[in-house]
């Protein structure tokens, strides 16, 4: 049997959240022979492999030795840009879960090396592959509502993390945030300017006493003048939601989402409401199926890349950057501060 035709050989580091589902998911894929987890909890590793009879290792380098084809960076926050590193150096393929690395010049040195020692690495910014979020970025290229004017994302977590969790992970700017800024670059094709942020620890007072907040209104100017606004919040008693609305000289686009029931109604008959709106985890289900599948197919591929660059990642965490300075400094930040 040819190589091509071989079940994709992958690793996957780390055995946590994220982690774990990678591994279910690649032992479930046709195309793809799990090779190998790296994970130094080694019961938590045992069970996401569930039965499973794949090596666990507790050091990337051991991981070679099973020759893997790719690997998946999972593991902990922290962990990021120093596992990237290691992955360069060996030469392998990596697909790495948000952020690169906790530190930006340190992102912006990997993204660097990476690309000077010809390693493809790429971002875990699977929001990308639901299906709404591709259809609006179609929708805007198409020009279905005019000129774009006005870019609006609520994002409400169900499931409130912990203020030390938090504290490692990039904030509420940086942990919650990048996943819009990628896809505000992406569907709308341009770059930030400006940023401005209110925000405050109005419901959790471990937030208030790490200087965390747990909630936040953003705002930007980009450099062909769209207006954004995001409402970012740890907590939401009503499951979790997350809306994009696109605002343009012909018309306006929105991705919602909906439990399986209307859950809001106005009418003759009153008022009603249904159950709580899906957890992300059913929500963007598919979509981590989709990015390895495209992380496998750009490996194999010798021209064409369709998942997000290293590089994405990097600009996600400068606009994350900027937040955080406006933050703290309680003014507008410039992304040219920043140097960019």
């Amino acid at each position: 049997m040819s190589r091509l035709k071989q079940p994709f050989r992958l690793a996957v580091i780390g055995a946590g959240g994220v982690g774990s589902i990678h591994i279910k998911n690649a032992l479930n894929a046709r195309n793809i022979q799990l090779v190998g987890v790296c994970e130094l909890d080694n019961e938590k590793s045992k069970s996401s492999l569930n039965g499973a009879a794949v090596p666990i290792v507790s050091k990337l380098e051991n991981l070679v030795k099973y020759e893997p084809e790719g690997v998946i960076i999972a593991s902990t926050t922290s962990s990021h840009g120093k596992i990237a590193q290691e992955a360069i150096e060996l030469s392998l393929p990596f697909l790495c879960e948000k952020p690169l690395a906790l530190d930006l010049t340190i992102a912006r040195d990997i993204a660097q090396q990476a690309a000077k020692k010809n390693v493809y690495g790429a971002m875990a910014f699977n929001r990308r592959f639901h299906e709404r979020y591709s259809q609006m970025r179609k929708a805007i290229k198409n020009g279905e509502i005019g000129s774009v004017e006005t870019f609006h994302v609520v994002s409400r977590s169900a499931n409130q993390p912990s203020a030390k969790f938090i504290v490692t992970s990039g904030g509420l700017f940086g942990e919650k945030g990048s996943h819009f800024y990628d896809l505000l670059r992406w569907i709308l094709n341009t770059e930030v300017e400006e940023v401005f942020v209110f925000g405050g620890a109005l419901f959790d007072v471990d937030f208030k006493t790490a200087g965390q907040p747990d909630t936040a209104i953003v705002s930007m100017r980009l450099k062909n003048g769209i207006l954004c606004h995001f409402d970012f919040s740890w907590r939401s008693a009503y499951g979790q939601d997350e809306r994009i609305e696109i605002t343009g000289s012909k018309g306006m686009i929105q991705g919602t989402q909906t439990t399986t029931a209307e859950y809001q109604r106005f009418g003759e008959n009153g008022y009603s409401m249904g159950g709580k709106l899906p957890s992300w985890q059913t929500l963007f289900e598919k979509t981590y199926r989709d990015e390895v599948q495209t992380f496998i197919k750009d490996i194999k591929s010798s021209k064409y890349k369709v998942m997000p660059t290293l590089s994405d990642g990097v600009k996600a965490q400068e606009i994350a950057q900027a937040i955080n300075l406006s933050y703290e400094r309680k003014r507008p930040v410039s992304m040219s501060e920043l140097g960019i």
